[in-house]
């Protein structure tokens, strides 16, 4: 297949809203992500307090309470930043998704701060909704009405969304 063979079917489905199943890897990729992040996060504070006079190189033991609570801290900051800056995570970038509002606009810091705090807390069954939807919506999509739709481009300018409503109207 020709790159102009390529280009011709990402322009093709541009717009359209992802599925559930690609959905699901990239979010997948950003778990990850974010884990190696918070692990970075660890290293680093490790190398400055052993730079400034620590014995050994360990990574730091906060107990429970912070291990319960750093990682879903620093997944909500990695999905905050990334919706609001280019509309994509690591993930969504390697699977051609972007995350855009229902008109097709660029997500804004709050609408990303709830869908970032919905998804990290309950991901995984807030997307299996998108399996079943008549438009391809998990719960947070629905709730603050936005989409994930396909979008290879690497423009910030978000593409178009291809709305289709029911004849019942919105879901």
């Amino acid at each position: 297949m020709s790159a102009a063979d390529r280009r011709a079917r990402a322009d093709a489905v541009r717009g359209r809203r992802a599925g559930a199943a690609t959905r699901y890897a990239a979010a997948g990729v950003d778990f990850l992500v974010a884990g190696a992040l918070l692990f970075g996060a660890l290293v680093g504070f490790a190398a400055v307090r052993y730079l400034f006079g620590g014995m050994t190189f360990a990574l730091p033991r906060a107990g429970a309470v912070f291990d319960a609570a750093a990682f879903p801290v620093v997944a909500v900051v990695y999905l905050v930043a990334a919706w609001t800056t280019s509309g994509r995570t690591v993930g969504n970038a390697l699977f051609g998704l972007r995350v855009v509002r229902d008109t097709g606009a660029r997500v804004g810091v709050l609408r990303a701060g709830g869908r970032a705090v919905i998804c990290t807390a309950f991901g995984v069954v807030s997307l299996a909704w998108a399996a079943i939807s008549s438009r391809n919506a998990a719960v947070h999509d629905l709730l603050l009405r936005t989409s994930v739709v396909h979008d290879w481009s690497a423009a910030r300018t978000p593409a178009p969304v291809s709305v289709v409503i029911p004849e019942g109207g919105p879901i």
